[in-house]
């Protein structure tokens, strides 16, 4: 029900922008290196995912996204080996980026922002969460021809569990090819 809700707010919010100007799209791949933030239960682990690149304005870049993800297992803490295996996270959001105007040959830095549903799993603890989760970032795009982009980004997420917080770095590299009337 709330990956429903999440894709319809989307949709909402993308279809008003593109009946406004001529429609500028993008579709992407990523992939790269999870490392969790303040959690001995997990060690770094690998995130890979896709996006859908709508430019809104020309500095402003919406990007729903599909991503999934594992933790690599702990191993020991405090000389205890814990005997399980990294969680599983799937996330399904929305980015907006600042500056980095997709499409176009050169260097382009970038800011992001965003929230999502981000669910982690562990089959060997039982524990499955699913809530609203937000991202924050930093990112650089060089367009090495006219309408693809090879993508760097870090971006720190977080999302709130039951009892606390998940949180989390993505480090990921990727390539977008741009199409559409706008660019």
């Amino acid at each position: 029900m709330k990956k429903m809700l999440v894709i319809i707010g989307i949709l909402l919010f993308i279809v008003p922008i593109a009946n406004a100007q001529s429609i500028s799209l993008g579709v992407g791949v990523f992939g790269g290196v999870n490392i969790p933030v303040v959690q001995d239960d997990q060690a770094n682990g690998s995130v890979f995912g896709l996006l859908l690149r709508v430019k809104a304005l020309p500095f402003i870049v919406i990007e729903p996204n599909v991503s999934f993800g594992k933790w690599g297992k702990p191993g020991t803490v405090d000389d205890i080996d814990l005997g399980i295996d990294g969680s599983k996270i799937t996330s399904y959001g929305i980015d907006a980026t600042l500056g980095g105007l997709p499409g176009v040959p050169g260097v382009k830095p970038y800011f992001l922002g965003g929230f999502g549903i981000y669910k982690i799993k562990n089959d060997d603890t039982g524990y499955d969460e699913s809530k609203m989760g937000y991202d924050v970032g930093l990112g650089i795009g060089i367009g090495i021809m006219p309408k693809i982009d090879i993508d760097f980004r870090g971006k720190f997420i977080i999302a709130p569990q039951e009892e606390s917080s998940k949180k989390a770095i993505y480090i990921t590299g990727g390539i977008t090819y741009n199409f559409g009337l706008g660019y």
